[in-house]
């Protein structure tokens, strides 16, 4: 796009800047939702297609980050990712579970970057289904509802 200014074209470009998710706190830590976070004793996701959970254990309580490839216009980023891992808060024994595929194959850098962050980290990738954890001699165990 050009512009003139006291007589001098100027030429600038509009770029169209991708807005970060916005995660909310779940109102119900058995059915976290799609770029929603809760903390409690036993924790449920609702059901994943292409999503993955991250959980990690603080104050003797799991929190999970239910987490989208995309939201509603934007593809998932590293700074969504970070921000995500704040929501754990510094939590012990972190895990990933869910379609980790689905994230290899559509957002290969974005899931790397995830996973060095959180390094050391437990990954199930089951694919499919509505998961979860809880904590078991002081780790994460996931949970699964067919």
């Amino acid at each position: 796009m050009e512009w003139r200014l006291n007589g001098v074209f100027v030429s600038f470009e509009i770029k169209e800047i991708p807005m970060p998710y916005v995660f909310i706190q779940a109102t119900d830590t058995e059915a976290i939702a799609e770029r929603e976070w809760g903390k409690a004793d036993e924790i449920m996701f609702t059901a994943f297609t292409s999503c993955i959970g991250i959980m990690a254990i603080k104050d003797d309580q799991v929190i999970g980050v239910h987490l989208t490839l995309r939201d509603d216009t934007n593809a998932v980023t590293n700074a969504d990712i970070d921000t995500a891992i704040g929501l754990l808060d510094g939590g012990a024994y972190p895990v990933v579970i869910g379609a980790i595929s689905a994230w290899e194959a559509s957002a290969a850098a974005v899931y790397q970057h995830l996973v060095d962050t959180l390094h050391p980290v437990e990954q199930y990738g089951y694919g499919d289904g509505t998961f979860g954890g809880e904590i078991v001699n002081g780790r994460i165990q996931p949970r699964y509802v067919a």
